[in-house]
């Protein structure tokens, strides 16, 4: 997802681009859009592209680590002493927890 600003930008990007289609003649092949606008819009969604998939590496990343915690923490719970049981299913809701705010961010960043 594009910052505010790239956004803004390609908005006043866009209109200027409509601006200046309006006083295009049909009849020519020349075109009074200015190409430097389009290429800062592609500049703009490139860099939107490339951003996208740092989240979703690191949303991938971050819920494989919140998985194999849960894991450990299961296993830890499973081999507990009666004593420590309290605070291995402590632990374990935690981390079960910290899943399941991954899943949520993973799917918030499109995976």
């Amino acid at each position: 997802m594009p910052r505010y600003r790239d956004t803004a930008r390609r908005a006043w990007l866009s209109a200027r681009i409509a601006k200046q289609a309006m006083a295009d003649d049909e009849l020519s092949d020349e075109t009074c859009v200015d190409p430097k606008f389009r290429k800062e819009i592609d500049r703009i969604d490139s860099r939107a592209g490339e951003e996208d998939g740092y989240q979703q590496y690191a949303a991938r990343r971050q819920l494989d680590e919140a998985l194999a915690a849960a894991a450990r923490a299961k296993a830890r719970l499973d081999a507990a002493a009666p004593k420590d049981r309290r605070a291995a299913r402590i632990a374990k809701n935690n981390a079960e927890a910290a899943v399941t705010r991954a899943r949520r961010a993973a799917r918030k960043a499109g995976l």
